[in-house]
């Protein structure tokens, strides 16, 4: 992952396993001479447990995805955090990673699940600890008859589309002219997985879809050769003996043993 700074207050910065220092004085990991950045303001943590964000001084402005951060918290791919009036996306390695090809939309012939597979949990905006359904689409507008309405001025009535195709979870722009963003990265069409973060302006949401491949895992319904994710029958030895053959054989081991007791009987045992 890396971090991402708006307006140029730095260059991106590669998030690797270990520890990076936040703040305004001289020794930090980064340096960001922003207004309302404290000397040390905050602390990024990458091991086992993820990226987890120390605010170092209580004092200092922190917000995560519009929300105050008083301590610490975790960051995902597609959070925005800011220091003071610096803000910082937290990005994918590379936007490359974001798959933007997506098959022609199969609107009226995709059946609805039950219960649905895909959900969003709302982790900011005016949708924060809500949970959609998407089952199989879910239509994202300021419209009153969308499934997920926000209400912000950037927003088309229609402005994008959510779908779940087997194990496939797409998102489509409709009517939006800037898009939405895909764990930090902006985009028109994409490929979703679990655990990637959706953005439509200010609201945030996350994906679950227990069961589903994750980003970067390989589909193992699909079977090489085949796209219906049924494996091909293996072939099975079969005795091409004639039946004839069998019989006569049957009839030699018998005649054998009838000469043996012949044999037996004559010899008196």
């Amino acid at each position: 992952m890396r971090l991402s700074f708006a307006n140029g207050a730095h260059a991106d910065f590669v998030l690797d396993a270990g520890v990076a220092s936040l703040g305004q004085a001289e020794g930090n990991t980064v340096t960001l001479p922003g207004k309302d950045v404290a000397a040390r303001h905050a602390r990024i943590s990458v091991d086992s447990r993820g990226i987890v964000l120390d605010v170092l001084d209580p004092h200092a402005r922190t917000h995560l995805n519009a929300r105050p951060i008083r301590e610490k918290a975790l960051l995902r791919c597609g959070d925005v955090l800011c220091l003071g009036t610096v803000t910082i996306h937290v990005k994918m390695d590379r936007d490359e990673q974001i798959e933007t090809r997506v098959p022609v939309s199969r609107e009226g012939l995709a059946t609805p699940a039950s219960p649905s597979r895909v959900m969003l949990r709302g982790v900011s905006g005016s949708h924060f600890g809500k949970v959609l359904a998407v089952n199989p689409r879910l239509t994202v507008g300021s419209a009153a008859d969308c499934g997920l309405v926000i209400s912000e001025a950037n927003i088309a009535p229609r402005h994008a589309v959510i779908e779940n195709v087997g194990d496939a979870i797409y998102v489509r722009t409709l009517g939006a002219s800037n898009g939405h963003s895909v764990n930090g990265v902006r985009v028109t069409h994409a490929v979703v997985h679990p655990g990637d973060q959706l953005a439509f302006e200010r609201n945030h949401f996350l994906v679950e879809a227990p069961g589903l491949p994750l980003r970067g895992e390989a589909r193992d319904d699909v079977v090489e050769g085949r796209s219906d994710g049924i494996a091909p029958v293996s072939s099975v030895p079969v005795d091409t003996a004639s039946p004839v053959t069998s019989i006569w054989w049957l009839i030699g081991v018998a005649a054998v043993i009838g000469l043996l007791l012949v044999l037996l009987i004559h010899r008196g045992i």
